[in-house]
């Protein structure tokens, strides 16, 4: 792994780590993928017989980032509390390469997905052109700010450097938040959730930006003044809370979608499994839960 540094008079520091979260792929390399899940994943988003008039029977496969125990226990829950109501049953699939998830969802493999948010989402298609639809926000993930060094977002010192994740639409949700808490300035004209470091109008505390692969926040926490990433990744990782300095509430704009086939859009199967996510039930269980696998990690979704 090596870092490169890039400085100018106007701009705050970069450090760029090479290796990269590859969960994007050029669109040269689909044709790959598609043979791989073909293989990897010879089923059709159902355990059980389909339904008549449905691609998908009754028990409904969702996907969910592999490494996320949150949303592991979100579809359990739902699939314990919620789905009976509607004769269905959600088993959920750990799905660790989100080209493979994404791709199976749209092939009618999977249900649906719910790892992403509507940005990301935004970014696999303007690659590959997969037939996905974002049918409705269901969850936030928490996101901070972590320091082992520093107790609050006001103590970093100037010149600090900070750990952001390297995709453009959490790099932009990372922005967001320093924007938010009046330690950027963002250029007029910028759209807060596209923004990159070149947005940037002012920096005056002179913030260093580390960019490091997703899931990586716990592992360079002691190397760097702060990090910004989800909170499921510190829980996950076990990392002391106490060393999360800044939580503002999460924009509704980055909440994690459930995502469907549009080929399936309209099935009925995937019209009773969008009941379930949808039930009023669920916003109010994120908002009361004590299950220590999804407090302080998925939140309900925003109404900022």
């Amino acid at each position: 792994m090596s870092t490169e540094l890039h400085s100018d008079s106007d701009a705050p520091v970069e450090i760029t780590l090479r290796r990269r979260r590859r969960w994007l792929i050029p669109a040269i390399a689909t044709a790959v993928v598609v043979v791989a899940a073909a293989v990897a994943f010879g089923l059709k988003g159902s355990s059980s017989p389909t339904v008549a008039g449905s691609h998908f029977g009754t028990d409904l496969q969702v996907a969910y980032e592999a490494d996320s125990n949150s949303e592991l226990a979100f579809l359990q829950y739902l699939n314990a509390d919620i789905a009976p109501k509607y004769g269905l049953k959600i088993t959920p699939v750990g799905i660790g390469d989100g080209n493979q998830l994404d791709l199976a969802t749209a092939n009618g493999q999977f249900a649906a997905n719910i790892y992403q948010h509507q940005y990301w989402l935004a970014e696999v298609l303007a690659k590959t052109h997969w037939k996905l639809t974002a049918v409705h926000p269901v969850f936030q993930w928490a996101y901070s700010m972590y320091s082992q060094k520093y107790p609050s977002i006001n103590a970093l010192p100037q010149g600090a450097t900070i750990a952001l994740l390297n995709d453009p639409a959490n790099t932009a949700q990372a922005l967001w938040l320093l924007n938010r808490a009046g330690k950027i300035t963002f250029k007029p004209g910028t759209v807060p959730w596209y923004a990159t470091t070149a947005n940037i109008a002012s920096n005056p505390e002179n913030y260093h930006f580390l960019f490091i692969d997703y899931g990586d926040g716990p592992r360079v926490l002691p190397e760097v003044d702060a990090v910004i990433a989800y909170n499921m990744q510190f829980i996950g990782a076990g990392t002391n809370q106490k060393y999360k300095i800044y939580a503002p509430p999460a924009p509704r704009s980055f909440a994690g979608q459930l995502v469907v086939s549009t080929t399936y859009l309209h099935d009925p199967q995937i019209v009773k499994l969008i009941k379930v996510f949808l039930d009023p039930r669920v916003q109010a269980y994120l908002r009361t839960t004590t299950n220590p696998q999804l407090k302080d990690q998925l939140t309900p979704v925003s109404t900022s």
